[in-house]
């Protein structure tokens, strides 16, 4: 998500090449015609996605148009307004949600791309890429800090970390989610002391953005 920040959930059963080798006797027996029966499975220990990444993809997939506030800290010194796009979209299966980012903003044009699985053992994962990075694309939060807290209702990005010699603490929300808008903020400063905002964004579903303008129909003069 920004930052503004997918290993596949896997489980299954390990055959060996002998198991699944017919006998003597098998091989005798007839085959159903492949062409006459449709391929048909009632294997329930398929994997499935795990229920945070189920609703966490229900709340945020689609197409979003963001209208940015930023504040005059770190990378805006002079504050300022942006807009952009931010694409949610599941990946195969449904394993992971991945995010589209583009915006030109006060700090410059950015690009990002995000990526959220589920872990097993570590919980929710993120991993953020943007063309402000040195390093092109990091996790996000790093390890071996938690990963991102999704309750159902906000999904919460908690860092701490050292800049210049200070330890500082970076932490993004997305919430008031509804089914055609979010809020998403970025509050930031040093370990221990109070934190300032430094970004707000309002994000709008653009297909309901596309609706409202149309159905206000054109000024009249």
């Amino acid at each position: 998500m920004r930052l503004i920040a997918f290993c596949l959930l896997t489980m299954g059963v390990c055959l060996s090449a002998a198991s699944l080798r017919p006998s003597a006797q098998e091989s005798k027996t007839p085959q159903p015609d492949k062409q006459s029966a449709p391929f048909q499975t009632n294997d329930t220990s398929v994997p499935q996605p795990a229920p945070e990444i189920r609703t966490l993809t229900k709340a945020l997939a689609g197409a979003w148009s963001l209208s940015e506030e930023y504040e005059p800290i770190y990378l805006t010194p002079n504050g300022g307004v942006g807009t952009g796009e931010q694409v949610f979209h599941p990946g195969p299966g449904g394993f992971t949600l991945s995010e589209d980012y583009h915006s030109k903003t006060p700090a410059g044009e950015l690009f990002g791309f995000g990526v959220l699985w589920w872990d097993q053992t570590k919980g929710l994962q993120h991993m953020w890429c943007i063309n402000i990075f040195p390093t092109g694309c990091e996790m996000f939060p790093p390890p071996p800090q938690p990963g991102p807290q999704w309750d159902g209702k906000q999904l919460v990005i908690h860092i701490e970390g050292e800049q210049q010699g200070k330890k500082v603490v970076w932490h993004e929300v997305i919430s008031d989610i509804t089914p055609n808008s979010f809020v998403q903020t970025a509050d930031i400063g040093e370990s221990g002391g109070p934190l300032k905002r430094w970004f707000t964004i309002h994000a709008v579903r653009m297909d309901a953005a596309a609706h409202s303008s149309t159905s206000t129909g054109p000024s009249q003069p």
